[in-house]
């Protein structure tokens, strides 16, 4: 196991705010990745004293510190013999936070997105429901041309009934 993209990998859960950033960054660029306590970032099993109350204690750390709320499956697995701590995440509600602040993975590393990435990311993410062609008519149907409204009910090849039927 190695980091990438889309897995960290942390030594002790004293890095829990670190491991909080990267759920954030790696789902601000690829909805989906995992998370690695007691695991050095070699790649190597170093183990942790692991609880119910440490994965409880876990869950509520994501819970609390991650924006828009995600429900990561927190499990303990055996690597090498030695029990350490999977958070697996999954989100599609971009552009996530963590402690109030947006990151972005690149390679292994978690980079703050500038206020002009995020500012694009959110447009993105609302450019369906911001289409002009979404946006309610201010227009009353009386102050409407029907002559055109007919033309082009004609052209669609479709019935012509009254104007709002039509529209």
């Amino acid at each position: 196991m190695k980091e990438s993209e889309a897995v960290e990998l942390k030594r002790s859960l004293a890095d829990l705010k670190d491991g909080l950033i990267s759920i954030a960054a790696i789902l601000n660029k690829h909805g989906a990745g995992e998370l690695w306590f007691g695991v050095k970032n070699t790649g190597a099993a170093v183990g942790l004293d692991v609880t119910e109350k440490t994965l409880r204690d876990l869950s509520q750390a994501v819970a609390a510190h991650i924006e828009p709320k995600i429900f990561p499956h927190i499990s303990l697995e055996t690597l090498t013999g030695k029990p350490c701590v999977k958070v697996a995440f999954t989100g599609k509600e971009r552009p996530y936070f963590a402690y109030g602040r947006a990151y972005m993975r690149v390679a292994d590393e978690d980079r703050q997105i500038s206020a002009k990435e995020l500012e694009s990311m959110i447009l993105a993410k609302n450019r369906e429901a911001i289409r002009w062609d979404n946006q309610p008519c201010k227009i009353a149907s009386k102050d409407l041309n029907e002559r055109k409204i007919r033309d082009f009910v004609k052209r669609a090849g479709l019935v012509w009934d009254n104007v709002t039927n039509v529209l």
